[in-house]
């Protein structure tokens, strides 16, 4: 019981961390290789909800307020809802 808890703590501060980071880059990188790692980090964590905040962050910073603002946010929750379901399909 001791293991199983210290494992999902020390997976939520990973995680934690992995945020924090990706929140920095972001704000640092250009826009197309932080699209990569937010794709990226979408494929590879199951249900990473994080992406939409991040995306969020990314419509805000870099889309015109001409065009319609939430292109990258309203991508990231379909490739979130896509790769759920192919998840859900392979595992069973």
């Amino acid at each position: 019981m001791k293991n199983k808890i210290k494992k999902i703590t020390s997976h939520a501060y990973n995680r934690a961390i992995l945020d924090i980071v990706i929140f920095i880059l972001v704000l640092v990188i250009p826009w197309w290789l932080s699209t990569c790692i937010i794709i990226g980090l979408i494929a590879y964590f199951p249900l990473y909800l994080e992406a939409l905040f991040f995306s969020f962050l990314f419509d805000t910073l870099y889309t015109s307020r001409y065009a319609f603002p939430y292109i990258f946010l309203t991508f990231s929750a379909v490739l979130i809802i896509i790769v759920s379901l192919i998840r859900t399909r392979i595992r069973t």
